[in-house]
């Protein structure tokens, strides 16, 4: 005889949401979207053939077949919790080491991992950054995130997002008037990364310029870190991913001057060791992250 289990993570969501009667809050502790959060309920309540709440606007209330499954579940998940601890210790506890590029551990990262650290306090993130390599390093670190064109079989990536080249300047550069066309645009120096040397030239062909020929290019920045430095000190023009430059967009340090981006080559994955998929602490700062970026209002303007 076939055994009827729902998911695990279908029953998570129904005992979290029917103990806090609130989806949200539901969310809040799961760190998961509130929209995760309602597929799982609605999910359950397909595969089992019956409602287990009432939904009143943004209150919700157990059904009575809800609320009998409710305390089964509850004392379910409790026996599994504590069996888990008893025999496998503790799993928000230790180190794990993250991999970030400089760029953006430093102005988008270090700024949320706070947060992180509130919820998880007895496990120490440590950060591994790069400067110029986005290779992802398996021997130094836990998991990473990483931009790539191309992957690994021998590790597991995980589907971020695809974002895009987006320019950037010092909210002072076009003087008391915004940027109005690209040809004004194309006036202002424009700062080369010599890392990816590509993107300079992609975006401008994104905008039907096929010539750096009459433009003036300012090159000798290395990395990301020193061209947004230069483009806030108002030497001019960076083109930059969204992912690198959300954080000082809105923090005003740097505008966007026009409204033209273009989609950058390859995408954004956490990525880590097969052996590292099930592993609680990483899920813990996956799932974090997710939202983080769900949430960042400026990023998610870049997304393709």
């Amino acid at each position: 005889m076939k055994r009827r289990l729902p998911s695990l993570n279908a029953l998570r969501a129904f005992e979290v949401t029917a103990r806090l009667l609130s989806f949200q809050q539901a969310a809040n502790e799961l760190n998961v979207t509130h929209s995760a959060v309602s597929h799982q309920i609605k999910k359950l309540e397909q595969d089992l053939g019956a409602e287990l709440f009432v939904r009143m606007g943004r209150r919700v209330a157990l059904t009575n077949l809800g609320q009998r499954y409710y305390q089964d579940v509850h004392d379910a998940l409790q026996i599994i919790e504590r069996s888990t601890e008893e025999i496998f210790g503790e799993p928000d506890q230790g180190k794990l080491v993250v991999q970030f590029y400089m760029g953006i551990a430093s102005r988008w990262l270090v700024p949320r991992l706070g947060f992180f650290r509130q919820q998880y306090p007895e496990l120490n993130v440590e950060l591994f950054s790069t400067y110029f390599s986005w290779e992802y390093e398996k021997s130094a670190s836990d998991l990473g995130v990483v931009y790539t064109e191309e992957k690994d079989h021998h590790l597991s990536y995980q589907y971020l997002f695809k974002g895009s080249l987006v320019p950037v300047c010092s909210p002072n550069l076009f003087s008391e008037q915004a940027c109005s066309s690209l040809a004004e645009l194309l006036t202002k120096p424009l700062l080369h990364v010599s890392e990816s040397p590509e993107n300079l030239s992609h975006w401008l062909q994104q905008q039907g310029v096929m010539s750096l020929d009459n433009l003036e290019v300012k090159v000798g920045y290395d990395n990301y870190q020193l061209v947004l430095e230069a483009a806030i000190a108002g030497q001019g023009v960076a083109f930059v991913p969204a992912f690198f430059c959300c954080g000082d967009i809105a923090s005003g340090k740097l505008t966007v001057p026009i409204e033209l981006i273009a989609p950058e080559i390859g995408s954004w994955y956490i990525v880590y060791p097969a052996a590292s998929r099930d592993n609680s602490r990483v899920n813990y700062f996956v799932n974090w992250l997710n939202k983080m970026i769900e949430q960042d209002s400026v990023l998610q303007r870049y997304l393709q």
